[in-house]
Order: structure tokens, then sequence, then C-alpha cells
């Protein structure tokens, strides 16, 4: 005679399990995944033509004419990629670069993201003292054709940059930048005229 607590047990261990594996792998995206597992089998700044059409086949929106010099580490909230990441044409990203966009991430046409360069589109407002990280703020980020971002600059949320800019090495931008300006520091601050 089957034991009908046995069998309850079996049922709720399935449903655990069930239920573990949706929460761990149900925004997994399986082409965004083998994309990148094989663009670690290329060589930093080599391949880039092999790394870009891998890019391109795990759902991306990537104009033509751009290239990466390395897999650029991407997160993002549930959803399809491809509506809130672009990059235009004939951009360079190079390696390192972390490109988080839980909102929408526009880059535009003739962009340099150099290496070790973080966009965010999400943040946490300032909580209590109890528990500083606040209610989770999204805002989205543009940036603008033939901008130029330098080594490990940080782009934080709600940002433009406009065209022609330029955001020089170190530099953490947290307001937006108007068009051809310069800027450096952490804050970020325009460059003074000679």
């Amino acid at each position: 005679m089957p034991d009908p607590a046995g069998a309850a047990n079996d049922r709720s261990l399935r449903t655990r399990l069930r239920v573990a594996w949706e929460l761990e792998f149900s925004n997994l995206r399986w082409r965004l995944l083998i994309c990148v597992l094989l663009t670690r089998l290329l060589p930093e700044k080599r391949a880039t033509a092999l790394r870009t059409g891998l890019v391109r086949a795990s759902g991306l929106n990537i104009g033509s004419g751009t290239r990466f010099l390395g897999m650029p580490k991407l997160t993002s909230s549930p959803g399809p990629l491809g509506r809130r990441l672009r990059i235009g044409a004939n951009c360079t990203v190079g390696a390192r670069v972390i490109l988080e966009f839980g909102e929408v991430l526009t880059i535009g046409d003739r962009v340099t993201l150099a290496d070790g360069v973080v966009i965010l589109t999400t943040s946490h407002q300032m909580g209590p003292r109890e528990h500083r990280a606040g209610p989770l703020v999204r805002k989205p980020v543009v940036i603008g054709n033939d901008v130029v971002i330098d080594t490990d600059a940080i782009i934080l949320p709600g940002v433009t940059i406009g065209d022609g800019a330029r955001v020089l090495p170190n530099s953490v931008v947290n307001v937006s930048v108007p068009a051809g300006v310069t800027v450096r520091g952490i804050p970020a601050r325009p460059l003074r005229a000679a």
C-alpha cells in the first residue's frame, strides 16, 4: 500500500524545486548566456568582428560598423534586451565595459566607450539611517553622437550627454553634459576655458 505522507512529501519537494528553478532561471537569457560564453574564448581586443556578431546574435540592437573590443557586462531587468539598449553605428566599445539598462540606454553614432566605462540606468534613493538603500529609481541615459567617454568613467542614471561631448578618465557624471563640452572630476564639471 502506497504511503500517502510520502507521496505528499514528494509532491511538496517537486513543487519547491520547480519554484526554486523558476526563481533562479526564469529571467535567464539563454541566447545572451551562450554568446557571452563563446566570446570569452576570444582574446581581448582581437576578433572584434566575430565578437560583435555574437553580441548582435544575443538580440541587442547594434548599428553597423560598431565593434566590441571585449565582451561588455550586460545587466538589465526582465524583458526584451533590444528594447532597452540601442547602440548606434560606427561605435567602439572597449574591454571591461559595464552597461546596466534596467531603463532605456541609448548610445548614438560614432561613440567611443573606452576600457572600464560604467553606464547605469538604475540606482537607489537615499533611505533612512537604518537602511540607506531606499526605493529603486530608474532613469534613462542618452549619449549623443560623436561622444568620447574615456577610461573608467561612470555615467549615472538620468544623464544625457550631448553631441560631441567628452568625459575624461575616472570621472563620475551625475548631471547632463551639454553638446561639445568636456567634463572631468568627481563629480564631473566642465573644464574651464583657457
